[in-house]
């Protein structure tokens, strides 16, 4: 008979955790490196001018709105009209990234942003644009890059060796933020000699580049050994795996919180150079562009930093220090303040959004990186959405000085805080497939129904009595590889006449999903389940059975 094991029962299980079975560190390389590799070099040329137009597309936009002297709410909802498509669609879009070609769902996403380009051009040059038709349309670029995002952000690692995925996570940042630093003067130099129809016709050619420079990009093939997870399914699966994986899950806490007190930054600061300043769009050029400047400083110290600090210091060392720079926004009047301050922001902001991007990147592994990334940008952007929003109505309510007064308090708090909630470190786990997927499913399913009738799985160990504690504190692990890899419910039994032999049970909704939890083990998984068998005492190794529920029309 066997007895359900838990915290009631005699057998006590201790607090720490098993120590994670770490990589081997890597050996030191450029951070320029994945620029060595063509395909990866030539969409990174390419999106480097698409993020230049952008950020000067991005001036040309706020100022419209705020030369139309609309209220703080609606200049603030810019923002969450290019971050709530974001928060919407991110998750299903992952879904498809990480079951069909990326590199086809990122041609699908970017021709989605140019038609909205062209209308927002056509629209500015008959000049029919205000600011109802300005932020819908951002809302409609924005729905391209949200089926674009998740994709492109998986699909480094098909540009560049596992090695160089780091550095080209980096590279990407680099990239955006020299546009952030640079595009922002151009759109004010543009704005101020050419108007805002050339700065939204400049934006649309953009994409014209990018676009050839995807198609060009050719490598092997994804071979799926299954059939594509439904959309339905494959959401279910990003959120059980982010409920047991501590990576993605502290990313996606940590990350919604940074966002939703930094958003302050970015709703405000049009109004900061206009209001507080006194000062057209080529000051709020230099602001954002000294955001974009110290990004570009700070990604050049974030390796170094990471390496001193870890992972959690420094993500809330950038937290605490863009905080201060929020109270900093709140008391000074003064360019030459506010210049130096922005740029400590971009560094702090790199650095603590690369780390985040990276520990998804590099931990969490492939038949899931879309939808993980995808879930840290939807709490990403979902908390600067709302923050959005939200600093809106503080500034329009008692005042913008005291928005960021506010928002930086809160922003050091939570850093402080957040501290406890640490990641690993970047070389704690390998998430490269442990072995190949099982090829043909259909005869080693019997013949029976793939997506109907639940599947039992049932593994019987003998464990010596010595060993009952430290086997229990292995098998811990354990459950979160079931659980996050597609097992819906997992239990530990033992039989109260033979104490020696234990019993691991979990269920699964299907014999594809069972064969996909086969598909999707890492060798960090593999690792632990060999840690867990090698506590079994017999001559033969642990017994496994599976069953598969009774369904009229499969059998």
């Amino acid at each position: 008979m066997l007895q359900s094991v838990s915290p009631k029962q005699d057998l006590k299980q201790d607090n720490p955790e098993a120590a994670p079975i770490a990589q081997k560190p890597r050996k030191w390389q450029s951070s320029w490196a994945p620029l060595t590799i063509e395909a990866f070099r030539l969409i990174w040329i390419t999106d480097l001018f698409a993020n230049l137009c952008t950020w000067a597309q991005s001036v040309a936009a706020a100022w419209i709105v705020t030369s139309s002297h609309a209220s703080s709410t609606t200049v603030a909802m810019i923002q969450v009209a290019a971050s709530l498509p974001l928060v919407m669609l991110s998750i299903a879009a992952g879904v498809l990234a990480d079951n069909y070609d990326r590199r086809r769902i990122m041609l699908i996403g970017q021709s989605i942003e140019m038609l909205g380009s062209i209308v927002l051009t056509a629209m500015s040059f008959l000049h029919l644009l205000n600011p109802f038709w300005l932020i819908l349309l951002t809302f409609w670029v924005s729905l391209g890059s949200a089926v674009t995002v998740p994709a492109w952000q998986a699909a480094v690692g098909e540009q560049v060796p596992k090695t160089m995925v780091a550095d080209a996570v980096l590279l990407n940042s680099v990239n955006y933020n020299v546009a952030r630093a640079v595009g922002p003067a151009i759109g004010g130099l543009m704005l101020a000699g050419l108007g805002p129809g050339w700065v939204f016709c400049a934006n649309t050619l953009a994409y014209i580049g990018l676009l050839w420079a995807l198609w060009r990009w050719r490598r092997p093939p994804h071979q799926w050994h299954l059939p594509p997870e439904r959309l339905y399914e494959g959401m279910v699966a990003a959120l059980r795996f982010a409920r047991y994986s501590s990576v993605t899950r502290l990313v996606m806490i940590r990350s919604f919180f940074f966002g939703l007190t930094a958003s302050s930054i970015w709703a405000l600061l049009p109004l900061l150079a206009h209001r507080l300043l006194d000062g057209g769009s080529l000051v709020y050029g230099v602001l954002l562009g000294s955001l974009g400047l110290g990004a570009i400083l700070g990604s050049t110290q974030v390796g170094y930093a990471r390496q001193i600090l870890g992972s959690s210091a420094l993500i809330s060392l950038g937290g605490a220090v863009f905080g201060l720079v929020l109270l900093t926004a709140g008391l000074a009047t003064y360019l030459v303040v506010l210049v130096p301050a922005l740029i400590i922001a971009g560094g702090a902001w790199i650095a603590a959004l690369s780390t985040y991007n990276t520990a998804v990147q590099v931990l969490v592994p492939e038949w899931v990186k879309a939808r993980a990334l995808a879930l840290y940008q939807t709490t990403l952007y979902g908390g600067l959405s709302l923050g959005s929003f939200l600093w809106g109505v503080v500034a329009d309510l008692f005042g913008l000085q005291e928005a960021f007064l506010v928002s930086g308090a809160a922003m050091v708090i939570i850093a402080v805080f957040a501290y406890r909630l640490k990641l690993p470190e970047l070389t704690a786990f390998d998430v490269s497939a442990a072995r190949p997927a099982p090829a043909e499913p259909e005869r080693v399913a019997g013949g029976l129904d793939m997506r109907r009738g639940a599947v039992l799985v049932m593994i019987e160990y003998t464990i010596n009595q010595d060993q009952h504690r430290a086997f229990l504190r292995a098998v811990r692990d354990l459950r979160r590889v079931r659980l996050r890899n597609g097992a819906t419910r997992w239990a530990l039994y033992r039989d109260v006449n033979r104490p020696e032999i234990w019993e691991e049970i979990y269920t699964v909704d299907s014999w594809l999903q069972h064969l996909r939890m086969l598909d999707r083990l890492t060798v960090h998984d593999q690792q632990i389940i060999e840690r867990v068998a090698g506590f079994h005492r017999s001559d033969k190794p642990p017994v496994v059975r599976r069953a598969v529920s009774y369904v009229a029309r499969s059998l």
